[in-house]
C-alpha cells in the first residue's frame, strides 16, 4: 500500500476506486507516455469505464491487475471495446479474489499486423454449409457467399495473409478443430468465446498463420501476453502483465502485483463479490437446473465433473467444489442435452 493510500486509511476515508483512479491524473499521466498519437489518456479511461460498465465484476477485481492489463493494451495501442480487445476477469481461488486479463480479439491482432507494415492484406470468414468454398493444395481457390439466402451452419474457417512483397499464407480449420482449440483455451466457457464465437475462430485461424509470418516486436508481445493463448501454451500458469525484469509505474507502486497461479475461470456475475464462493445453486438458475437433473437420475457432481473433463467440457486442470461454481454456459449446454450426458455417465460408471 502507498503512503498516499495509508494516509487515506488513517483519516479513515475509504480508498480509491478503480473507477477514481482511471478519472485521475495519476493515470493519464502514467499512459500518456505509452500511447500512441492517435489516442488520448481520456478516451482509454472512458473505454475502461464503459467496459466495466458492461462487466460490473471488473470494479472489484485486484487492482494491480486492472491497471496492469491497461497499461498492456496502451502500450499495444488498443482500447478495451470489446472489439479489439477484452477486459475479462478471472477468480483466483488461492486468494479469493478476482484478477483481471487480457483477451484480445481477431480485429486487434488485425490491427497490429497492418501496422508492421509488412502486411497488405488479412481477410478471414467463417465457411457455412450454403457457401461456395474449394480449397486445393494449400490454396483457397474460391469462397462465394449468396447473401440472398441463409448460409446455414458453419463447417470451417479461413484466414488469408498477403504480404507486401507478393506472398501469401493462408490457413484451413474444421469447426471440429476450432473447437479443439477452444477447449484448450483458459477462457473457453467465458468472454468472446461464448459471446463471439466467430471473431475467437478468426483469431484462431489468424494466430496460426502468423506463425509463419515476419511482424512486427509489438505484434509477438501482445500474442505473448495474451491471456487466451489457444494451442500456444496448454494450460500454463496465467503470467502477471509485469514479468520480473519490469518495474510496475510509478502509479501502481503502492498495489501488490499478482504472482498466484490464476486456477479457475467464471462467467461473471452482476451480482457476484470478490470473497464470495457459493456453496449453493440458488433459484431456477441454470446451475440449479443442472444438479437437479443430475440427482435425479441418482448421480453426483463429481461423476458428472468427471465425465466433463473427459468430453473436454471442463479443462483438466480445473477443479470446481460444487454444482454453483460451474459456468453458465456450460450449464446451459448440458441442460439442452441431459438425457444423453447422463446415459452417458452411466455407462462410464
Amino acid at each position: 500500500m502507498s503512503n498516499d493510500d495509508k494516509a487515506v486509511q488513517k483519516a479513515g476515508k475509504s480508498l480509491p476506486t478503480i473507477k477514481d483512479r482511471l478519472q485521475g491524473d495519476a493515470f493519464k499521466h502514467a499512459i500518456a507516455e505509452i500511447l500512441p498519437k492517435h489516442m488520448t489518456p481520456e478516451r482509454m479511461a472512458r473505454v475502461a469505464i464503459a467496459a466495466m460498465t458492461r462487466t460490473p465484476l471488473l470494479a472489484q477485481c485486484d487492482q494491480a491487475s486492472f491497471f496492469a492489463a491497461m497499461m498492456s493494451l496502451s502500450q499495444w495501442g488498443l482500447e478495451p471495446d470489446g472489439r479489439r480487445a477484452h477486459l475479462i476477469p478471472f477468480r483466483n481461488n488461492k486468494t479469493g479474489t478476482y484478477e483481471v486479463q487480457v483477451i484480445i480479439d481477431y480485429k486487434g491482432l488485425v490491427e497490429l499486423a497492418m501496422r508492421s507494415g509488412t502486411v497488405s492484406r488479412i481477410h478471414a470468414d467463417v465457411i457455412c454449409e450454403n457457401d461456395q468454398f474449394v480449397y486445393d493444395r494449400g490454396e483457397i481457390k474460391e469462397h462465394r457467399i449468396d447473401f440472398r439466402k441463409a448460409r446455414g451452419p458453419v463447417y470451417a474457417a479461413y484466414c488469408l495473409v498477403q504480404m507486401k512483397d507478393g506472398s501469401e499464407k493462408c490457413e484451413v480449420m474444421s469447426k471440429e478443430e476450432i473447437e479443439s482449440v477452444r477447449k484448450r483455451s483458459r477462457a473457453a466457457m467465458t468472454g468472446p468465446w461464448v459471446s463471439d464465437w466467430n471473431e475467437m475462430a478468426k483469431k484462431t485461424l489468424f494466430r496460426r498463420a502468423s506463425k509463419w509470418l515476419q511482424l512486427s516486436a509489438e505484434f509477438s508481445d501482445a500474442l505473448e501476453k495474451d491471456m487466451d493463448q489457444l494451442e500456444d501454451k496448454r494450460f500454463q500458469a496465467a503470467k502477471p502483465v509485469f514479468t520480473s525484469t519490469t518495474e510496475p509505474p510509478a502509479l501502481f507502486a503502492g498495489l501488490p502485483m499478482p504472482e498466484v497461479r490464476i486456477e479457475q475461470p467464471e462467467i461473471p456475475q452482476t451480482e457476484s463479490k470478490p470473497d464470495e464462493k457459493p456453496s449453493k445453486p440458488v433459484g431456477d438458475s441454470p446451475q440449479s437446473k443442472l444438479e437437479k437433473a443430475i440427482l435425479a437420475e441418482g448421480l453426483t457432481f463429481d461423476q458428472f465433473q468427471a465425465w466433463a473433463k473427459e468430453t473436454g467440457e471442463i479443462p483438466s486442470e480445473v477443479d470446481f467444489g460444487t454444482f454453483a461454481e460451474l459456468p453458465a454456459a456450460l450449464c446451459n449446454r448440458c441442460v439442452k442435452a441431459i438425457v444423453p450426458i447422463t446415459k452417458a455417465i452411466k455407462e462410464a460408471k
